[in-house]
């Protein structure tokens, strides 16, 4: 086949990490979850991403025995810290056993299932599982597609686009995981969007300064802009508000009360930087803050 312009969407994958006993009946990824034909007994998640926590939630409702593992010393660390530790609270009311900077060492067969080591500083335990998932990341999809034969330039994490989604090469376009950037789904959508109408020449950019990202735990968390930590960071002095679920006459009514929602704002010039968001309806929530952002509203607005 022959073509003028390309669009490369090709994806990413489920990363094992190298830990021994990955490859056992019962170590599954994200997609192995899926094709499960019964809810496990007892499930130890690796990761407290994104896709982890997911998981994890869901399986605990469901009525599994669950253990979530992960590396960093915080659940979902790349939500703002207030959100991070409410979600801790709640994976513990749910029942979820949390393990925070804890690496898995191995995996082995035992009676009945899997034992999984895990080790926190110079201390070891184990656990017996049915399952073991593993949400450790994603890896973007740039293997045996040619890129370098193109003159495509590309590296492990994904290819380096512009904000028009052109590649180094002018006539080649990548969107979606395999740029590595935001592995979201609507994202790699829009992008999508972008990438055919400057292949087909138009002129569209795309711009990442209000993307929202939701996780589907229960509740649910989604959040855009800075966190309160990165605002800081990069603005100085800043202005916090938070609004519990708890004094929200809806969410008393409905008997689902936790969470609240979070607004991060220049203190100069009061711009809303970040809304961060856990409790019911966070996804659709967060809709209000992109859009304040994009228009760089502020605390009056």
């Amino acid at each position: 086949l022959l073509a003028s312009q390309i669009i490369v969407a090709s994806g990413s994958s489920s990363v094992m990490p190298p830990v021994p006993g990955t490859e056992l009946p019962g170590v599954i990824d994200s997609d192995g979850a899926f094709a499960l034909e019964e809810v496990p007994k007892r499930i130890v998640v690796a990761g407290a991403g994104a896709v982890g926590v997911e998981w994890a939630t869901l399986f605990a409702l469901l009525g599994s025995d669950v253990t979530l593992v992960e590396m960093l010393p915080s659940v979902v660390p790349n939500e703002d810290a207030d959100v991070s530790k409410a979600l801790r609270r709640i994976l513990l009311q749910q029942g979820v056993k949390v393990h925070t900077g804890t690496r898995i060492d191995s995996i082995s067969k035992r009676r009945g299932g899997l034992r999984v080591t895990l080790a926190q500083n110079d201390d070891a335990s184990e656990v017996s599982a049915t399952h073991v998932l593993m949400a450790t990341g994603r890896r973007a999809n740039v293997e045996n597609l040619g890129l370098a034969s193109a003159g495509v330039a590309y590296t492990r994490d994904g290819i380096p686009v512009d904000g028009c989604m052109r590649t180094n090469q002018p006539n080649v376009f990548a969107v979606g995981d395999v740029t590595g950037n935001r592995l979201l789904a609507h994202v790699a959508s829009h992008q999508g969007v972008v990438a055919a109408e400057n292949a087909t020449g138009g002129s569209s950019v795309y711009h990442d300064g209000a993307v929202p990202a939701c996780t589907f735990t229960h509740p649910e968390i989604a959040s855009v802009g800075l966190t309160e930590a990165d605002a800081r960071q990069q603005h100085g002095e800043v202005i916090v508000g938070r609004f519990p679920f708890q004094a929200l006459g809806r969410a008393r009514a409905f008997g689902d009360t936790d969470g609240f929602v979070k607004v991060v704002a220049g203190a100069a010039r009061q711009e809303l930087l970040g809304m961060h968001v856990i409790g019911p309806g966070a996804s659709d929530l967060v809709a209000e803050g992109a859009l304040a952002i994009q228009l760089e509203a502020t605390l009056g607005d």
